[in-house]
């Protein structure tokens, strides 16, 4: 039996693997392109608690990774910002490279120290993992599904970067977790752990949202599959108090916004209803009993009423499935209340609640400008905002994707870039992994904990018209790599001792092989692609965006274009960073559509996508030219001589 000691040794020699690549990749990485748009939103908050430079995300990430700032103090243009022309709004990508570029602070630096906390939260996910998978399935499935996320190329590559993508990740799995960990034994205690990791995953991202249906769909199936011996512990009087007290001071943020009012006042409605119904001075009173009764009617209607209003502003399919929504959970809740409180059903109810109840109470105070919003009733408003900007992102569509690749942009776009993006013994590994599931003997309550929450943000992302790269789905992957993990778990119980040996030698060779293939691609883990497609200049002929190039070698370009002193150089790029060339003072101008056909004698620099099809066309100059140099895995330069 493998001993505790030699796997908290692999444990924290995986983790410090991870820590050292995150750590060289978030020092030599350039600033991508969203990172402009992130630096003029969290920094506003902790120094100034200024709202107003925050985008279409919740503010917590961007907390998180701008209090490392706090130390060096930059300057920031908070007192004369910049505003998208003819608009009152703020330009914050002008705002961010403003920040980072035109004031004299070090960019470099800010952008290190911004990413370090993604590090952090990226070592902690894995952390989580290895806990997950050993509770599931053992410590041996647990250290494979360790190794596959220490180095996986994606987790990497987004984890290392200021933005929201690894945040959700994280508190979307831990969301997971705590939820395996209240049934496992349920408490009071790991009921509010699991209604703050929910909170902080809305705090996250808005796409987060998605656990509502998730955990929903949990709770029916732990209930219907588990024994009835398993019982939840009735909630404490007390505690029911603070709930009652919660749910009406929710309510009341909740209906000045018709938009919280449809996505968290049912369950607000309902857990007043339920933790309140049985006080005594509502008991024993018939008048006050109607009074209360119709109120929570009241409220019901009012959630129904604002569902149908938000047709106007984002369609009728998006109000079609809020108003399904808050009448399934009516209905359900007129069923439930012939039920006596004592009734274990209710019981479930109540902690399902709950953990909306504390999760909504975390978006409200979640907020450092709450105390000004909470006496004005607007606890909700800083969240509505970008909940409305991203639903009317997502309605309106966002596609990279190129002609004459095979990825394109419907639903097949996201399984088609996990394809090519993760490594193949990877998706080998998840793939045995998904099919042993079906034969293990394990309850059907531990296979949809793997299960479900892979199938619903994936079905979501794939019926999403936004699709600019893998990162919107890397929530699923830490579910992928426990999946990944089971083979180990089998490898383990092997009862021929030779068969057994033959096996850990072939996996142990192919990981060893995996891991040096990662390590190659450091600190270019953006621009990876597995073994099927081969490098990057293959992958530009699929994919763009975030896939690819992302503005990552902008510094490395101008790094280069200073120390050979090349004068002047134009550019022609997918993601332009012009900020970065103005920083680092290099004469440079933007490559024309003539340059392309006869360019003048000079340096020219090609990002790898404009490269690509430069290559595929016989009238371009650059047709079948070999570079001169290359900088990073996406620029190309070229000199055209006299």
């Amino acid at each position: 039996m493998l001993k505790i000691s030699r796997v908290g040794i692999c444990v924290a020699v995986l983790l410090l693997a991870l820590t050292a690549q995150s750590l060289y990749s978030a020092w030599s990485v350039g600033q991508t392109t969203d990172e402009t748009f992130f630096s003029s939103g969290g920094y506003p908050i902790v120094r100034y608690n200024n709202y107003e430079f925050l985008g279409e995300h919740p503010p917590l990430i961007l907390q998180l990774a701008a209090l490392p700032l706090l130390a060096i103090q930059p300057d920031f243009p908070i007192h004369d910002p910049l505003y998208v022309p003819n608009t009152d709004r703020l330009d914050l990508s002008r705002n961010g490279a403003r920040f980072l570029y035109q004031m004299g602070n070090n960019p470099q630096q800010i952008l290190f120290l911004q990413r370090l906390p993604m590090i952090g939260l990226t070592v902690l996910l894995g952390l989580a993992l290895f806990f997950f998978a050993g509770e599931l399935f053992g410590q041996w499935a647990a250290l494979l599904s360790l190794t596959l996320f220490c180095f996986s190329p994606n987790i990497l590559a987004h984890g290392t970067l200021f933005t929201t993508d690894m945040g959700l990740t994280v508190f979307y799995f831990l969301s997971i977790y705590a939820l395996k960990r209240f049934f496992d034994a349920p408490s009071e205690r790991k009921l509010i752990l699991l209604g703050l990791a929910c909170g902080a995953a809305f705090m996250s991202k808005i796409s987060s949202l998605i656990l509502l249906p998730v955990i929903s769909t949990l709770f029916l199936i732990f209930y219907f599959s588990q024994p009835k011996s398993v019982s939840v512990p009735p909630i404490s009087s007390q505690s029911e108090k603070w709930i009652v007290g919660i749910s009406l001071f929710l309510i009341a943020h909740a209906i000045g916004e018709k938009q919280a009012m449809v996505l968290f006042g049912p369950f607000c409605v309902f857990a007043f209803y339920f933790y309140a119904r049985d006080f005594e001075l509502i008991k024993n009173s018939r008048n006050r009993r109607l009074i209360f009764r119709g109120a929570v009617l009241a409220g019901a209607f009012l959630c129904l009423i604002y569902s149908w209003k938000l047709k106007k502003k984002y369609g009728a399919s998006f109000a079609a499935v809020t108003l399904f929504g808050n009448l399934a959970v009516l209905v359900i809740a007129g069923l439930f209340s012939r039920l006596a409180n004592k009734d274990s059903r209710i019981k479930l109810l109540k902690c399902y609640l709950a953990i909306w109840i504390l999760a909504a109470l975390v978006i409200v105070l979640g907020y450092t400008d709450f105390i000004y919003k909470c006496h004005r009733f607007i606890g909700f408003g800083n969240y509505m905002k970008p909940l409305g900007i991203v639903l009317s992102h997502s309605e309106g569509g966002h596609g990279a994707c190129l002609e004459g690749s095979f990825i394109t942009c419907d639903w097949r776009y996201f399984p088609a870039v996990m394809a090519i993006k993760t490594p193949l013994l990877t998706l080998t590994l998840m793939g045995i992994g998904f099919l042993m599931l079906f034969f293990l003997k394990r309850s059907l309550w531990i296979k949809s904990l793997i299960l479900v929450p892979i199938l619903f943000f994936l079905g979501a992302a794939m019926t999403s018209k936004i699709r600019i790269g893998l990162r919107h789905i890397l929530p699923i992957y830490p579910f992928l790599f426990v999946l990944g993990g089971i083979p180990a778990a089998w490898l383990a119980n092997i009862k021929n001792p030779s068969f057994k040996k033959i096996l850990k030698g072939v996996l142990v060779v192919l990981l060893i092989l995996f891991m040096a293939r990662t390590l190659m691609s450091a600190p270019d883990y953006l621009a990876y692609f597995n073994e099927k497609v081969g490098g990057a200049e293959k992958g530009a002929t699929l994919v763009a965006d975030s896939n690819l190039n992302w503005g990552q070698d902008n510094k490395h370009l101008a790094e280069f274009v200073r120390d050979r002193k090349i004068s002047p150089i134009k550019i022609a790029a997918e993601a332009h960073n012009a900020d970065i060339y103005d920083f680092y003072k290099i004469p440079w101008a933007v490559v024309t559509a003539k340059d392309f056909l006869a360019p003048a004698p000079g340096f020219y620099a090609l990002g790898i996508g404009i490269y690509s099809m430069q290559q595929k066309n016989p009238q371009s100059w650059f047709y079948n030219k070999k570079p001169l140099y290359k900088v990073g895995k996406t620029f190309y330069i070229f000199e055209v001589r006299e």
